[in-house]
């Protein structure tokens, strides 16, 4: 039907903006390399959460926030995990290339398979397991490449982003009426205490603080905001599909604003996990579009 056709290609280009717009985090994080980590962590955090906090008070004037501030009994656990994946990401762009962190979060439905399976016991299919040991073999050959040139350390950040993030998944699917806007917000309000602990406190010029503004407003909240509304309108195996978008849109930001080159081994160790996740995803964007095309 029409409505559903506009509908459906409304959510895509949503999708697409907020892919776009997550992207830009390691070009912000290459404009802002004069700073320390923890300052420049402080920043984004800081400002993503009040940012988002903002829309957090839209959503509760209607009414949509949820009870308690659509905080539920495994916020205490989820929370935490936003703040550690909010500060190992920043952490990571840091202290390795973007394609390399990039890359391993791209693993992330296979990390949040396993994880179910180990807590909650959920069954895992033997398509996700054979797409898990191919993108897995992507990962070992882009460490495997950056072995010796002091990558390893950002690799290891992005795994662990890549885990908390994946428990974040795992613990919202236990308790699905939790709100991720209030989630967000505190984890990134956690980040952010946790930096200006360690941070030296420098000199803030303007140009600092308007990219550390853009930095937290573009990538904890415009995109949260959008994807969100976007994942609505399409199947949620859709909007996994094209958020995978980041894996090479991102690194190709910083590739042409400041000539960082991820190297062959992140390139091939990329295109196979990029392989393995549309592999295995395909069975389920196959059975999404078939009602549509049957209405068409």
């Amino acid at each position: 039907m029409p409505v559903d056709q506009a509908a459906r290609r409304r959510g895509i280009l949503l999708v697409l903006i907020a892919t776009v717009l997550w992207s830009l985090a390691g070009f912000y994080a290459r404009l802002l390399d004069h700073l320390d980590l923890w300052t420049m962590l402080c920043g984004r955090a800081f400002f993503g959460a009040l940012c988002i906090a903002v829309w957090g008070v839209v959503e509760w004037r209607r009414g949509t926030l949820g009870p308690r501030f659509g905080l539920g009994p495994s916020a205490p656990l989820i929370i935490p995990m936003s703040s550690i994946a909010i500060t190992s990401y920043v952490s990571a762009i840091k202290t390795t290339t973007v394609a390399d962190v990039l890359v391993i979060y791209a693993t992330l439905p296979f990390v949040a398979a396993g994880l179910a399976f180990l807590i909650t016991g959920d069954r895992v299919t033997r398509r996700t397991l054979i797409a898990a040991g191919v993108a897995m073999l992507g990962v070992v050959i882009m460490v495997a490449g950056g072995l010796g040139g002091g990558r390893l350390p950002g690799q290891a950040l992005s795994l662990l982003m890549t885990i908390a993030f994946g428990m974040m998944v795992v613990l919202q699917r236990r308790s699905p009426g939790m709100s991720m806007t209030t989630i967000n917000t505190l984890g990134a309000l956690g980040a952010a205490a946790f930096a200006f602990h360690f941070s030296p406190l420098p000199a803030l010029s303007a140009y600092d603080l308007i990219v550390l503004f853009l930095f937290g407003l573009t990538t904890i909240c415009l995109a949260f905001v959008i994807f969100m509304e976007g994942a609505k309108l399409i199947p949620a195996s859709e909007a996994g599909l094209i958020s995978m978008l980041d894996v090479v849109i991102g690194p190709l930001w910083v590739f042409i604003g400041f000539g960082e080159n991820p190297g062959m081994s992140a390139i091939l160790g990329g295109a196979i996990v990029l392989s393995a996740v549309i592999w295995r995803i395909t069975p389920e964007l196959a059975r999404a579009a078939t009602p549509v095309d049957a209405k068409a």
